[in-house]
């Protein structure tokens, strides 16, 4: 009887496992995006900074900031509970 209860705690562990990977791998593609993003608008501002054109650099600073807030967000807050049905505290 013992050995059955060992066995239905791996078997419970192991979607668990599944899920905080899933969880993991969606932040980093999502970081990874987000990095794209910003070097797109990296780009766009040294192009319109060289052509003279500063008109268009607050709306790309503002899209850099807002982009790195999400980032940050993301790395801090966007946790994986430690277990189903879990409060954080």
């Amino acid at each position: 009887m013992r050995h059955k209860t060992t066995a239905n705690k791996q078997i419970g562990s192991r979607p668990q496992t599944r899920g905080r990977t899933a969880v993991w791998q969606a932040k980093v593609v999502l970081l990874i995006m987000i990095n794209l993003a910003q070097m797109w608008i990296l780009s766009a501002a040294i192009e319109s900074a060289l052509a003279n054109e500063h008109k268009q650099l607050w709306p790309l600073v503002i899209a850099s900031l807002l982009c790195w807030a999400i980032a940050l967000s993301l790395i801090v807050w966007w946790k994986p509970s430690a277990r189903p049905g879990a409060s954080r505290r």
